[in-house]
């Protein structure tokens, strides 16, 4: 099992090298780094974290990330889409601001974990491996993001269950938030199951499309739109590319991997929590082909139906 020596133990390089990683400097400066270290300190005692350390450095960047967009487009969404925020019924006004804010980690969680997919060297069926910076750093970036998101479904929770269509939905959306608050953090600095972590974050990206079908429909480019129609035919494919086509590798790895490495807390949170994810995929992906054929057959259906009505009553 990986451990992490106290300070009393060896130099910080030694450390580094025990947990897999080496401390950097985090983007947002010293005091950052040190407000993180000292909130470590406070939470576990003495000691050297550098998993720890650089996730949470990165999960306050996508914090501030996300806050500093929010307040942008309130500022300028109004000078740009003036005419479409005009039509907009008051909760989607504010659900626009929110909305914004669900482009940066399409973006910057995918910058870090696709390349994390692409040098991970774990042994195959081991769920102990270290973090890389990568996963650490887009770990770190989307849980930012998904506190920032959670603390916005908390506070205004009858206009984002509109937005999400129900109760049922954001019900499903702080459970989800929640658990990858509780799981990820903990995975990613103790060196447990990154390999899923990994996909699990790529899959980040498949949300620009989303967002941006919304932006669509509410500035009145709908489905009858060209832009509308070639977002929904880029989304499909990578949707699946990213999140559904590696079902069969998460399966395997779940199923073939050597449990016993995990102690029974770890063996029982990940037997539970792995297969959501992709189950959500699964769902998600149903959802998006139903959209797609109706979309695609439905009109001609309700055409054809209109059709026949009409030639009964001739």
């Amino acid at each position: 099992a990986l451990s992490v020596p106290t300070r009393h133990e060896m130099g910080k390089r030694s450390v580094a090298k025990a947990v897999g990683v080496a401390f950097e400097p985090g983007p947002m400066g010293p005091a950052v780094d040190a407000l993180v270290d000292r909130a470590l300190t406070l939470a576990f005692g003495a000691g050297d974290r550098p998993a720890l350390a650089i996730f949470f450095h990165h999960a306050l960047l996508a914090l501030a990330m996300c806050a500093c967009i929010f307040v942008a487009s309130k500022a300028l969404s109004p000078r740009l889409f003036g005419d479409a925020l005009a039509k907009l019924e008051p909760f989607e006004r504010k659900i626009w601001h929110t909305n914004m804010v669900t482009f940066f980690p399409a973006f910057a969680v995918t910058y870090y974990a696709a390349p994390a997919i692409l040098e991970y060297s774990g042994t195959r069926y081991d769920f102990l491996h270290p973090a890389s910076l990568n996963t650490l750093k887009g770990c770190g970036m989307s849980l930012g993001y998904m506190f920032w998101d959670l603390m916005v479904l908390l506070a205004d929770p009858a206009d984002q269950m509109k937005a999400y269509g129900g109760l049922s939905p954001y019900v499903l959306f702080l459970f989800h938030h929640t658990l990858s608050l509780l799981a990820w953090p903990y995975a990613v600095s103790a060196g447990r199951c990154t390999y899923f972590v990994n996909f699990f974050l790529v899959s980040e990206v498949t949300n620009v499309n989303l967002s941006l079908r919304w932006f669509l429909m509410k500035t009145g480019k709908g489905e009858e739109s060209v832009a509308y129609f070639i977002n929904g035919v880029l989304w499909i494919p990578l949707f699946f590319a990213v999140r559904v086509a590696v079902i069969p590798d998460l399966v395997d790895q779940y199923w073939n991997s050597d449990w016993s490495a995990l102690g029974p807390i770890e063996t029982w949170a990940a037997r539970t929590l792995l297969p959501v994810p992709v189950g959500l995929n699964v769902y998600w992906f149903g959802l998006i082909m139903h959209t797609a054929y109706v979309a695609l057959f439905g009109k001609e259906s309700a055409k054809t139906a209109k059709t026949k009505e009409t030639k009964k009553k001739r």
